[in-house]
C-alpha cells in the first residue's frame, strides 16, 4: 500500500532521533566552554592578586585549576588505569616520556641554533634560583595542562567529539591563551600552540595529565631560567628561544617544528597497528 507523501512541515520538521544526539552535543559543548572561560577569568583574577609573588601566584593558580578541573570531569588519570604492581612504574615512565620530549625539543632547536650561528653558547651558573624556577614551571604547568588539555579532552568526550578534533582545539587554546598577553607575537603564539599539540598527544598517549605537565613543565624550566645562566648562558643573536611571549624569530619557528615533529611522533607511536590477516 502506498503511503501518503509528507507534507512540507512534515519534510522540514528534524527526526527526534537525530536532533536529540546533536542538542546534547551543542550542550556539553557550552557547557565545555563555560567551565574553559569561567576557570581562566579564576586564574587571571588569582594571578593579579599575588602578582607581587609570581611563585605564589603561579601555586595558587595550580589549586584552583585542579579544584575547579575535577568538577569538570578532568582527571589526573585514566579512570580504567589497572591498579596494582606496575602502577607506579608506568606513572613514572610516563612522566619521564613527557620530561624528556620536552626537553629533547629544546635541546634540538639550541644546537641547530648555535650550529646555524643564531646563538653562542656558554657555561651557566646554577644556582638556588632553578630549583625555584622549576617549582613555578610545574605550577604553570598544573595550571594550563588542566585547563587547556584537559578540560576541552574531557569536553570531547562527552560530547562524543572525535580525539582529532580535540587536539586541534587544546593546541589552539595552547596558543590562544598566550596570544591574549601583552607582546604576543605571530611566532610565539605558534610555538605555545606546537607546545599545546605534544601536551595533547601526550594525553591520549600517556592516558592523562602527568605526561603532558610533565613536557610542558621541562620545557618552560629550560627554555626560560635553564638557557639564561642556570645551566647554560645562551645569547640569541638572530631571534630567541624562550618561555611565553619572550619567544620570537627563528628559533622560536625552530623550536615549533620540533615541538610539532615529536606530537606527530608520539600519536603514530600510540596508534593501534593494524592486523595482519592469518596465514
Amino acid at each position: 500500500m502506498a503511503h501518503a507523501p509528507l507534507n512540507a512541515a512534515e519534510q522540514g520538521r528534524p527526526r527526534p532521533g537525530r536532533a536529540q544526539p546533536q542538542r546534547r552535543r551543542l550542550v556539553e559543548l557550552a557547557l565545555g566552554a563555560a567551565w574553559l572561560v569561567g576557570l581562566a577569568a579564576a586564574l587571571q583574577l588569582v594571578s593579579a592578586l599575588l602578582s607581587s609573588s609570581p611563585l605564589a601566584a603561579a601555586l595558587a593558580g595550580a589549586v584552583v585549576a585542579d579544584l575547579v578541573a575535577s568538577r569538570a570531569g578532568v582527571p589526573w588519570i585514566d579512570p580504567l588505569e589497572p591498579e596494582g604492581p606496575g602502577r607506579r612504574a608506568r606513572l613514572a615512565r610516563r612522566v619521564g616520556l613527557g620530561a624528556a620530549l620536552g626537553a629533547l625539543a629544546v635541546l634540538l632547536t639550541l644546537g641547530v641554533s648555535a650550529l646555524l650561528g643564531w646563538a653562542t653558547v656558554d657555561a651557566g651558573a646554577p644556582s638556588a634560583s632553578f630549583g625555584f624556577a622549576v617549582a613555578r614551571a610545574i605550577a604553570l604547568a598544573v595550571r594550563d595542562e588542566l585547563l587547556l588539555t584537559g578540560i576541552p579532552f574531557a569536553t570531547a568526550a562527552r560530547a562524543g567529539i572525535s580525539t582529532r578534533h580535540a587536539i586541534a582545539f587544546s593546541a589552539l587554546a595552547h596558543g590562544a591563551a598566550l596570544g591574549l598577553a601583552p607582546g604576543a607575537t605571530v611566532s610565539s603564539f605558534v610555538l605555545a600552540a606546537a607546545l599545546g599539540a605534544l601536551a595533547a598527544a601526550l594525553f591520549l598517549r600517556g592516558r592523562g595529565v602527568l605526561a603532558p605537565i610533565a613536557a610542558h613543565a621541562s620545557f618552560t624550566a629550560l627554555a626560560g631560567a635553564g638557557l639564561r645562566g642556570s645551566l647554560l648562558d645562551v645569547t640569541w643573536v638572530d631571534g630567541a628561544l624562550a618561555a611565553g611571549t619572550r619567544a620570537f624569530g627563528r628559533p622560536a619557528w625552530l623550536a615549533a617544528a620540533a615541538l610539532a615533529a615529536l606530537a606527530a611522533l608520539v600519536l603514530r607511536a600510540g596508534a593501534p597497528r593494524p592486523r595482519r590477516p592469518a596465514p
